[in-house]
């Protein structure tokens, strides 16, 4: 078994490390300081089908993941006798709380765009948000009730946990989850359209 020591990385370091630990090991225990980082570790493992442990000790966290005997690390394609049938997977990704220079203005077209979400025939599969972003998922607003009915139809919502931290606003999350840059590149590179605002 590899032991890491990821005290003091910021996200996504101790999942990048891990990952590639993995791939000398069958098994890997990282250390890590904050909790962020064992929900990214944990993501990482669940979607790589290896299996996972954590536990607290004192200010640190052990997070310990298995491959087991055969690695589990594969991607299902699927095939469409007819490619119409095949639905593109679009990704919104919203960089600022507003749109444009204009703060009034931006916040106005940004809750104008959330709400045209709702809107469509067709609903993104994924919203992520990071930097001034993470101020949308975090803010009690009409906004906010928009999110949530695109969460209710099945829309995976994310907020980068880095900026989260970095506005203090890891307590305030009202809807998706958190996620780490990462798999906030994953997401990005393996959609067929992204649509920032």
């Amino acid at each position: 078994m590899k032991t890491l020591d990821c005290r003091g990385l910021e996200c996504p370091l101790p999942v990048v490390k891990t990952k590639e630990a993995l791939k000398e090991e069958n098994v890997v225990s990282t250390i890590v300081d904050n909790e962020i980082a064992v929900e990214n570790l944990t993501k990482f493992a669940k979607v790589k089908n290896y299996t996972v442990n954590s536990k607290k000790e004192g200010k640190d966290y052990i997070v310990e993941i298995s491959k087991g005997d055969e690695e589990a690390d594969f991607e299902v394609e699927y095939t469409y006798a007819d490619c119409s049938l095949a639905k593109p997977k679009m990704v919104v990704v919203c960089a600022s709380n507003v749109m444009g220079s204009d703060p009034d203005l931006g916040a106005i077209l940004m809750k104008s765009f959330i709400f045209s979400l709702t809107k469509q025939d067709v609903l993104p599969d994924e919203m992520i948000f990071y930097n001034e972003g993470v101020k949308i998922t975090t803010t009690k607003s009409e906004t906010l009730e928009d999110l949530k009915y695109l969460a209710d139809n099945g829309v995976e919502i994310v907020s980068c946990g880095t900026c989260l931290d970095f506005f203090h606003l890891k307590e305030e999350l009202q809807v998706g989850s958190v996620t780490n840059m990462y798999d906030i590149v994953e997401r990005m590179e393996k959609a067929d359209k992204i649509i920032k605002p």
